[in-house]
C-alpha cells in the first residue's frame, strides 16, 4: 500500500504540469482568434461602407463627449483668463488693419503712377493739324499682351478706324476697329498692322508691318520694313518713322530703331535684288501703362 501511494504522488505533479500546458495553447489559440476577429472588424469599419456608418454610430458619442470637453475647457479659460481674449482679439483687429492699410497704400501708389502718367502726355503737344485724345486701356489679353488691347473711346469721342495710338509720345500701334465708346488697337508688333515709314535723315519710304509670332536675332520681338530703294545704305544715328503719307498720321513721329540681325552685323536686307528690306524694334514702351494718346485729324 504504501508503495501504491508513493507512485501516485509522484505522478500528481506531472499530470498538472500536463494541464498547464494544454490550458497555456488554450488561451494562446484564443488570444490569436481575439486579434484575428479585431483585426476583421478594423478592416471592416475602414473599408465598407456600412462599416463606416457603423462605426459613425458607435463612436458618435464619444466624439460628442471630446468636442463638449474641449469646448469646456475653453470656456473655462476664457472666464478665468478674460484678458488672453481681448489680446487676441485686439492681436486680429491689428492684423486686418495693417492688411487693409498695405492695401491702402498700394492703390495710392497705383493714382499716383497714373497721373504722372496723364502729366505726361498732357505735357507732350501734337503735331500741328493733330489733337490728341487720351484714353485708358480697359482690356489687354495677357496671351496677346504685344498684339493688341481695348481702349475706353471710340467714334463719339473722334476716333476712327487707322489713326494711329502713342506711348510716351512714340508710335505703340494704330486703331484697327471702332466702336461708339471703345476702340480696338492693334499694336506695332502685330502682323496686322501695316502702315507707310520712312527712314529718317534721309528720303526713303517703305510699309511697316508687325514681325507678328516671328523673332528675329536673340529671340527679339519686332516688326519689318520692306519695298525701300534697293540702294539703301543705314548709318548708327538713322530710325524709323513714321512718313505722313495716305494722311493716317502725322510725319517725323519716332517709331523704332534699326537692328542689326545678322551676325555680321549688315541691317539691310535685299529680298530680290529689287528692293531693301530691314527690321526694327520698337522705341514705344510695352510694359504695364494704363493710357494713351490718339492723334486724330482737327476739323
Amino acid at each position: 500500500m504504501s508503495t501504491r501511494g508513493n507512485v501516485n504522488r509522484k505522478w500528481i505533479p506531472q499530470g498538472e504540469e500536463v494541464l498547464k500546458r494544454e490550458h497555456g495553447k488554450t488561451y494562446s489559440l484564443l488570444r490569436v482568434i481575439l486579434l484575428v476577429i479585431c483585426l476583421g472588424l478594423a478592416l471592416f469599419l475602414a473599408l465598407t461602407p456600412l462599416g463606416h456608418r457603423v462605426s459613425g454610430v458607435v463612436f458618435a458619442p464619444f466624439v460628442s463627449i471630446a468636442n463638449g470637453a474641449a469646448e469646456l475647457c475653453t470656456s473655462g479659460v476664457r472666464f478665468l483668463m478674460p484678458g488672453v481674449r481681448k489680446n487676441s482679439e485686439r492681436l486680429l483687429e491689428a492684423e486686418r488693419r495693417i492688411s487693409e492699410l498695405e492695401a491702402l497704400l498700394a492703390a495710392q501708389a497705383d493714382l499716383r503712377r497714373e497721373n504722372e502718367e496723364l502729366r505726361r502726355l498732357v505735357s507732350l503737344p501734337p503735331p500741328q493739324g493733330w489733337r490728341a485724345i487720351l484714353a485708358e486701356v480697359i482690356s489687354r489679353d495677357p496671351q496677346r499682351w504685344n498684339d493688341r488691347l481695348l481702349v475706353n473711346r471710340g467714334s463719339e469721342d473722334g476716333l476712327t478706324t487707322g489713326v494711329v495710338v502713342l506711348v510716351d509720345g512714340k508710335v505703340f500701334g494704330r486703331v484697327l476697329k471702332c466702336y461708339r465708346h471703345s476702340a480696338e488697337i492693334v499694336t506695332i508688333l502685330s502682323s496686322e498692322c501695316r502702315f507707310g515709314v520712312a527712314i529718317s535723315r534721309s528720303d526713303a519710304v517703305g510699309v511697316l508691318q508687325g514681325g507678328g509670332e516671328e523673332r528675329f536675332l536673340g529671340g527679339t520681338a519686332g516688326f519689318v520694313v520692306d519695298y525701300l530703294p534697293k540702294d539703301l545704305r543705314i548709318s548708327p544715328e538713322q530710325m524709323v518713322v513714321t512718313s505722313g503719307l495716305g494722311g493716317w498720321m502725322p510725319a517725323g513721329i519716332p517709331v523704332g530703331d534699326i537692328l542689326a540681325d545678322a551676325p555680321n552685323g549688315r541691317k539691310v536686307h535685299s529680298p530680290d535684288g529689287a528692293r531693301s528690306m530691314i527690321h526694327g524694334v520698337p522705341v514705344a514702351p510695352f510694359g504695364a501703362f494704363h493710357f494713351v494718346s490718339v492723334l486724330v485729324p482737327k476739323n
